[in-house]
């Protein structure tokens, strides 16, 4: 009977004290996720912004001269980042609680590396092709495994996002069913009769983006400085439709990037700070302007109306003033959230609980290009 009693006695000791230990661990690494989140001065949406228009992000520009960066040196920057951050994070199903794996990955990913020379066979140019394409997928599945650590700084759930679907793996369908499926997701921007008692109604198109319209060839121009020496502009603007981003310049870089502009896709932080000059900058004239800004992921349109993140609908209502014929679209924000579904729904982990800004121009410039050059 003593043996039983101290067999029990020693099994909750136990129980208690590995509990405790659990939770010891949990705690500290939410206290470290809250520390490295305070360090941070910079808002997420600041720092992509940032990035977009410059090609580095502001805690890099401290003691640099401001250049627009080549591949190669965005790659280094990259690849010591993935140093810094002791990388990787160990993928563990069912949403279980995930922590840093502290051990480094070295990735090559230099551009002379697999770039095909005349003196390389056609195997070897196979070869090297194929290196960079496995190197290029076992990083992005990296990134992925980390946006799904549930303690890293920046996945809280500010847009109060609930998913309700059901997870799936894209693996599972072909690329030809991915498409069909990416171009059912319903993708539009505000028209008139969207809005029916808002000031901003008698300033909206009467049709959506590019109603009723193709292209036969479309180009997607990066904003970072990937393209310097590259020698594609005369390239880029042999194309019917050239979409660039934010207040990406071409002046002083038309050898490289080209000279013709068709559509800009603007984040609502370019409409809305005085720093971008959206009312006053010719880089917004003359063009097709497509702004977007997110909402609550619950929100009605009333809501977002009410209360945008960033307010741009007194900017746009006075570019519209100011350029009556000017064709300025507004995103409709309910829209982005179902791309985000869409993605959740072919994607067996969690994704970062963010608007998918880069998937709001592949979906629409996927359904009016006959073919379609990304140049990023």
């Amino acid at each position: 009977m003593r043996a039983l009693v101290v067999s029990i006695w020693v099994f909750i000791n136990l129980v208690f004290f590995g509990m405790c230990g659990y939770m010891y661990l949990l705690w500290s690494q939410y206290w470290v996720s809250l520390d490295a989140e305070e360090k941070s001065t910079t808002s997420t949406y600041d720092q992509q912004i940032y990035f977009y228009n410059r090609g580095y992000y502001p805690s890099d520009a401290k003691n640099q001269t401001v250049t627009i960066p080549d591949v190669k040196d965005l790659l280094k920057q990259s690849q010591s980042l993935v140093k810094d951050n002791a990388s990787s994070v160990t993928l563990i199903k069912n949403s279980m609680p995930r922590f840093p794996n502290l051990q480094p990955q070295n990735l090559e990913l230099g551009t002379k590396k697999y770039r095909c020379i005349e003196s390389d066979t056609p195997n070897d140019c196979d070869r090297k092709t194929s290196e960079f394409k496995d190197n290029l997928i076992k990083e992005l599945r990296r990134v992925f495994t980390e946006e799904t650590n549930v303690l890293k700084p920046g996945n809280e759930n500010r847009y109060n996002v609930q998913f309700r679907g059901v997870r799936g793996n894209y693996m599972d369908k072909t690329p030809s069913q991915l498409r069909c499926d990416l171009l059912n997701v319903p993708f539009t921007t505000l028209k008139r009769f969207d809005v029916r008692s808002h000031i901003l109604k008698d300033y909206l198109p009467k049709r959506g983006f590019f109603e009723n319209k193709r292209f036969n060839t479309c180009a997607i121009v990066s904003s970072a400085g990937a393209l310097k020496g590259s020698n594609l502009g005369k390239f880029i603007d042999s194309h019917d439709l050239v979409l660039r981003f934010n207040n990406a310049p071409t002046k002083g870089f038309e050898e490289d990037v080209g000279r013709k502009t068709t559509v800009r896709l603007l984040n609502s932080q370019v409409v809305t700070k005085d720093q971008f000059k959206f009312l006053k900058s010719n880089l917004f004239k003359n063009i097709t302007i497509v702004a977007w800004d997110p909402s609550n992921f619950t929100s009605t349109l009333s809501e977002w109306l009410a209360r945008p993140e960033y307010n741009l609908l007194p900017n746009y209502i006075e570019f519209k003033k100011s350029n009556p014929k000017a064709k300025v679209y507004l995103v409709n924000p309910l829209d982005v959230w179902r791309m985000w579904e869409f993605l959740q729904e072919n994607s067996p982990g969690r994704l970062r609980r963010n608007p998918p800004l880069f998937r709001i121009y592949r979906h629409e410039t996927s359904a009016r290009c006959v073919q379609m050059d990304r140049l990023l």
